[in-house]
């Protein structure tokens, strides 16, 4: 069982360690979050200071790229992946000690035109099966698909464009549930997935690639 704790960023403490195999999930709702003028400089601040806990630098030491898609990575030696993901009431950062991490995070109360955006986007036999429920399952349904695949996208870094329909999961799945994988993804047995609910206003899926533990070696922090 995995527990959440909120946590300001002024109270992250010292330095964090990481090993291979291991996933550190951070939440931070927005009464705890740093001010800053606009979304985008409060996210930058909450992931430096993230960061550079598990690094010997200061957060404003830190050296950023971004992958051919623009992925964005950190140039330092031994520095974990990481993902972030940032919505209305909260924001969620992943740091894994190998391989790579995609995370996403949801509103639950979203409600987004279902039917119309899995014909744009999903594969179609997800599509006529959304089309296929009542409204409120539809929606609950949708939400948890749409976190699953745009978390694996940012994962293997291509972007969404073009790949949500070929991330296909179970469209019944609490935790994401696997069917078909894009090319660049390799095997399902290099994945992992999981699904957090750090609050009851929203949903969080994880997929890490090319960690060899099953879901108890993730930890949630602090």
């Amino acid at each position: 069982m995995l527990h959440w704790q909120a946590v300001a960023v002024k109270e992250l403490g010292t330095k964090q360690s990481i090993v291979a195999d291991q996933v550190h999930v951070w939440w931070w709702p927005e009464d705890l979050q740093p001010f800053a003028a606009t979304r985008r400089l409060r996210t930058d601040v909450i992931l430096r200071t993230l960061l550079a806990r598990y690094l010997p630098l200061e957060p404003a030491a830190l050296r950023f790229a971004r992958e051919t898609r623009g992925r964005p990575y950190l140039l330092h030696d031994a520095a974990p992946d990481f993902n972030l993901s940032d919505t209305r009431g909260g924001c969620v950062i992943a740091v894994a000690g190998s391989g790579r991490v995609g995370i996403d995070i949801e509103r639950c109360d979203r409600a987004p035109p279902v039917v119309r955006l899995a014909d744009r986007w999903f594969a179609a036999d997800e599509a006529r099966a959304l089309r296929g429920m009542d409204p409120e399952s539809a929606r609950h349904a949708f939400l948890r698909m749409w976190t699953a695949k745009e978390a694996s996208c940012k994962a293997t870094g291509t972007g969404i464009f073009g790949r949500l329909a070929e991330w296909r999961f179970a469209i019944d799945a609490h935790i994401p549930t696997p069917i078909a994988l894009p090319p660049e993804a390799g095997s399902v047995g290099r994945w992992r997935f999981h699904r957090f609910v750090p609050a009851a206003t929203h949903t969080v899926a994880l997929a890490c690639q090319d960690l060899t533990a099953n879901p108890q070696g993730f930890v949630v922090c602090p």
